[in-house]
């Protein structure tokens, strides 16, 4: 059978419909493909990273940004604390003793007594702060956004939504320790040695007073004392971050987590 041709003498192109269908299909499947593969992400984002989803409504959107505030400065205060410390100092006080025949040389220490002094220091004040930077360099600040019951349980319905934020746990600012400076107000008791009776060194008073603000700093940052203090201090940061949300959101749960704690399930 001769090929068909037009008026024109070329051949006409045969109808081959399997080929159609076949391209179709083709087309379909890899739409059907890569629309699966957007939904398998999108349940992924989701799932294990609410935080995102959230960031492009106005709620979540503010939070961060009230964060981004915060994170202007270099530490938050959260808390002062007085306290008074006892320190007990002991100086010993040596001789040298030398053999008759060899008048110098270094000899040898022997302890002829000792000195013995302690010092009662009250109204020492510190300062707690939430640091958000170490030197110079900002430090990270997860934010979360999730969902959970009256009773801070996962699974609660969209009224009961949470705005967590984790930052590092509070901390002594030790520059910003405050020593008792009134001599009237610091007791003192000197045990001296006889020989200290003889000669009236001071080593003993000197080095207990220069040890206050050392014992200041290390009870103001014993795990007694600071329990109470991030206890505490997630509720002062959480209204520093309320103050910087819009009015409509300032209702909102707010949860401060401290980052040496284990994370939330």
């Amino acid at each position: 059978m001769s090929a068909t041709h037009d008026p024109q003498g070329k051949p006409l192109a045969q109808s081959r419909p399997w080929l159609t269908v076949a391209g179709c299909l083709g087309g379909g499947m890899i739409a059907i493909a890569l629309a699966f593969a957007l939904l398998i992400a999108a349940v992924v984002v989701f799932v294990f990273f609410p935080e995102i989803v959230g960031m492009g409504k106005p709620g979540p959107t503010a939070f961060i940004n009230a964060i981004g505030e915060l994170r202007k400065a270099p530490a938050l205060r959260v808390g002062t604390r007085e306290i008074a410390v006892h320190v007990d100092a002991s100086v010993p006080t040596e001789t040298t003793i030398r053999a008759w025949l060899v008048p110098v040389g270094p000899g040898w220490k022997v302890e002829v007594g000792r000195t013995k002094v302690d010092v009662f220091a009250p109204g020492n004040t510190v300062q707690y702060i939430v640091p958000l930077e170490i030197d110079g360099k900002k430090l990270e600040t997860p934010v979360k956004f999730g969902h959970a019951k009256p009773d801070g349980t996962a699974g609660g319905a969209a009224d009961d939504q949470i705005w967590t934020v984790t930052l590092p746990p509070p901390r002594v600012d030790q520059s910003l320790v405050e020593v008792q400076s009134d001599p009237r107000k610091i007791r003192i008791e000197v045990d001296r040695d006889w020989v200290d009776h003889v000669v009236g060194d001071d080593k003993a008073k000197e080095a207990a007073l220069a040890s206050i603000r050392a014992a200041v700093v290390k009870q103001a940052s014993s795990e007694t004392a600071t329990f109470e203090v991030r206890e505490k201090g997630r509720a002062v940061v959480a209204d520093m971050i309320r103050a910087l949300l819009p009015e409509q959101f300032r209702d909102r749960r707010i949860v401060v987590r401290w980052s040496d704690e284990p994370a939330a399930d």
